[in-house]
């Protein structure tokens, strides 16, 4: 009987949330710490000049950096001497699987309940439901303390850094999961659309983030216009203020699926064409998640909280859209949950684990 070498790898599992072609699974920059006896078990090789100069030792164990490692584990798991297993004990609510599944608890459901706070659990990884789910395995994202705070302002408000958070009130984590088609009305100035479209063109290599403009407004999830002392139709009520910019975007459980940018020049015509512009511009990113604006990063970043028309997208206003749409992390959830999520994700790469979120539809 041959031998096999079982490698536990710690699993979080992302349900409907996004599911990815196979040729966008990973990124080049993948890569994680592991212990380095497992290295050798698992690739029967010694360690490159580049992997010998990432050691590092951790509670007495010997951890090695390895690049583009999703890859490497799939490979390595065909190897007649070697199988990789995924430990997969996946929980859901009580509430939440009652609602979505319609399907009767039995008596070997209530022996494998978790309780949670005030949530029961009901343990699914073992229903052919969830079996026969096809999903992709992405390895978690790692990121330094001080760009998740920065990131957990303008996604959750935690330092309150802009508006009131109600008491008790939870924020979500809230993105386009289905592409975005943006229509152009008649009234819009030729100047602002190109502006429009050249702030597209700086997206176009963020995973799951897909951007198309349309000429039917039928066709359209995102409507741009203009109103004017010529231009007077407006196509959305729910935008009420007289801003020079404003916006309204509309979700379901998260999911942003419509929005409406408006550029209103009928009471606010001193400014130049690129002034305005800019402002536009400003607008439509924060239009791409509900983000909120912060005093965590400098003045003139997209998600900034200062009084200036000179923001631009910064190279940190670009990661920090990368990681909104990045499938190393778990989608939709709330601040606690993403808290928790990144606390236990660290815990298991500390232990020269590997770290892993499931995204499935």
């Amino acid at each position: 009987m041959k031998k096999k070498i079982s490698l536990l790898i710690g699993l979080f599992i992302c349900l409907n949330s996004f599911c990815q072609d196979k040729k966008n699974q990973y990124n080049k920059s993948n890569g994680s710490y592991i212990k380095l006896s497992l290295y050798h078990k698992i690739f029967h090789k010694n360690l490159t000049k580049k992997e010998s100069s990432s050691l590092k030792y951790s509670k007495g164990d010997t951890l090695v950096f390895v690049e583009r490692l999703q890859e490497l584990l799939k490979k390595a798991s065909k190897h007649k001497n070697t199988s990789i297993v995924h430990e997969k004990m996946v929980y859901m609510t009580l509430k939440e699987y009652k609602k979505k599944y319609k399907k009767n608890i039995t008596k070997a459901d209530s022996l494998n309940f978790q309780f949670k706070g005030n949530d029961t659990l009901i343990l699914i990884s073992n229903k052919d439901f969830y079996k026969n789910k096809k999903g992709v395995s992405v390895l978690y994202q790692l990121k330094d303390s001080t760009f998740l705070e920065i990131y957990k302002d303008i996604v959750y408000k935690k330092y309150n850094s802009f508006g009131t958070i109600r008491n008790g009130k939870k924020e979500f984590m809230r993105l386009w999961q289905k592409p975005l088609k943006i229509y152009f009305t008649p009234s819009l100035n030729n100047y602002y659309k190109k502006k429009i479209k050249k702030a597209v063109k700086k997206l176009t290599h963020i995973d799951s983030l897909k951007i198309s403009f349309v000429s039917n407004q039928k066709e359209s999830n995102y409507i741009i216009y203009q109103i004017d002392d010529k231009n007077k139709n407006e196509y959305s009520d729910d935008i009420k203020n007289k801003k020079l910019v404003d916006y309204y975007i509309r979700w379901n459980k998260g999911r942003i699926y419509d929005a409406k940018l408006k550029i209103n020049l009928t009471e606010n015509n001193n400014n130049s064409k690129k002034t305005n512009g800019n402002i536009l511009v400003q607008n439509f990113y924060q239009t791409l998640g509900r983000f909120f604006t912060t005093n965590k990063v400098p003045h003139n970043s997209i998600f900034s909280n200062s009084n200036t028309t000179k923001k631009k997208l910064t190279k940190l206003d670009l990661e920090l859209l990368n990681y909104h749409y990045s499938y190393g992390i778990c989608k939709f959830t709330s601040l606690k949950v993403f808290e928790e999520n990144h606390k236990k994700a660290k815990e298991i790469i500390h232990k020269g684990g590997i770290m892993e979120f499931t995204h499935i539809n």
